[in-house]
């Protein structure tokens, strides 16, 4: 199951468990973290994790929720955003 976002940095996963939106991940490396800009960009480096701890990309992660029936806007068609979950 999706439990939350996650934004990769390095070596770093910052994951943060919903109903937080990416934008909450950025802030966390940024502020507390002290982690240089840019942080997280779209593509690869944003995505979800699972309740085992695994990273999807938004593409992966995606296909994962329609799978398991986690979508609340069923229009997802590309990458999968927050908004589409909670």
């Amino acid at each position: 199951m999706i439990m939350g976002v996650a934004i990769k940095y390095n070596d770093i996963c910052i994951c943060l468990p919903k109903p937080n939106r990416h934008h909450n991940c950025i802030w966390y490396a940024a502020e507390v973290l002290k982690l240089k800009t840019p942080i997280g960009n779209p593509g690869s480096s944003q995505g979800f994790y699972l309740n085992d701890g695994t990273f999807l990309n938004r593409q992966d992660a995606l296909e994962y929720a329609i799978k398991n029936d986690q979508l609340i806007n069923k229009q997802a068609h590309h990458d999968l955003y927050s908004e589409d979950l909670w």
